[in-house]
Formats: C-alpha cells, sequence, structure tokens
C-alpha cells in the first residue's frame, strides 16, 4: 500500500476523471521516491499500513507530486518543492551534514 493514494492525490487536485490516472500515478510515485529520498527512509515501508502517514507528510508528498505533474512554472514548483521540505525536514534522519566546521573524528591508532 502506498503512504498516499491515487484517489487521495487525485482529491487533493480536485480531479474527477479517470483520463489522468496514468500520468498521476507516476508523478505520485516519483514524489514518493523524492520524498522517502530526502528523509533518508522508504516512506511507504513506513507508513503505507491502513493507519496512514501524519497529515503533514501527506501533503508534502501531494506537493511534490503535483511538482511533477503539473505544468506549471519553474517559480510555483520551486515554491512546492519548498513548502514540502519544509513539511519533510522533521522527519530526516540524517541531514547530511554534523555541523560548520565538523572534522570526522581520527580512526584509532593514525597517530
Amino acid at each position: 500500500m502506498s503512504v498516499v493514494s491515487l484517489s487521495d492525490f487525485k482529491a487533493y487536485l480536485r480531479e474527477l476523471t479517470t483520463a489522468l490516472d496514468d500520468p498521476l500515478q507516476m508523478a505520485l510515485d516519483a514524489a514518493i521516491a523524492e520524498a522517502s529520498g530526502f528523509v533518508g527512509f522508504d516512506l511507504d515501508e513506513a507508513y503505507g499500513d491502513s493507519s496512514g502517514p501524519p497529515s503533514d507528510l501527506a501533503m508534502a508528498v501531494c506537493l511534490l507530486a503535483q511538482t511533477h505533474a503539473d505544468a506549471g512554472g519553474p517559480a510555483d514548483n520551486e515554491y512546492r518543492r519548498g513548502a514540502a521540505q519544509k513539511l519533510l525536514t522533521r522527519y530526516r534522519v540524517d541531514p547530511g551534514f554534523v555541523g560548520v566546521g565538523a572534522v570526522a573524528d581520527e580512526p584509532e591508532g593514525s597517530e
């Protein structure tokens, strides 16, 4: 089961037809992969069960999926991506940096 279903994404977009189901599913899959990469764990594994994700995670995935599906301008898409990343930041397991000027510990016996 997916962290955000196609029907949930279509409700977010207010899309009533089935004509765009295939491209919308591709956009949703890409968004889930992007969000999973950003937070550092598989969102489908963590939240794809029947209880579903926290609402802020679901909104972030919908924002990213809209970015992938919409032919909006670069400014709109960057705004959506930035908003999604703000929602996802608190879930990151490894932000990729330790701090400004951080230096890794020397391995033992390297003196």
